[in-house]
């Protein structure tokens, strides 16, 4: 399962670098919004203990901490950035964290897009 959800991830990747509104946006939208305060916390997280965090361009970490140091990380446009970070650090442990929580939106939209 975490070869597969880092190939969507990569694939995600490309649709937003090929200018498609979609992707890490539209999965944001789909996090319940009773969920987004601890995913984003969890996602962070991620982000701080990854090995491969340098892989994150250093435009989008500028972002990430722009919304961290307003406390909107868990806005759909923190989550947007944040998950498009994460899919960059370390996606399968990013898949790992959503599916503790159990975000069944956000599980059905990845499969949607394979």
């Amino acid at each position: 399962m975490g070869k597969n959800m880092t190939n969507i991830l990569i694939e995600l990747r490309k649709i937003r670098i090929s200018g498609v509104e979609m992707g890490y946006r539209e999965f944001a939208k789909s996090i319940p919004a009773t969920m987004r305060e601890l995913l984003a916390e969890r996602l962070m997280d991620v982000m701080l203990e990854a090995k491969d965090g340098s892989r994150v361009p250093s435009s989008l970490a500028k972002t990430i901490l722009f919304y961290w140091q307003r406390e909107q990380l868990s806005s759909e446009a923190g989550l947007t950035n944040l998950l498009e970070a994460v899919s960059y650090a370390d996606p399968d442990r990013a898949f790992t964290v959503m599916e503790s929580l159990g975000i069944e939106e956000l599980r059905l939209a990845f499969r949607s897009t394979s």
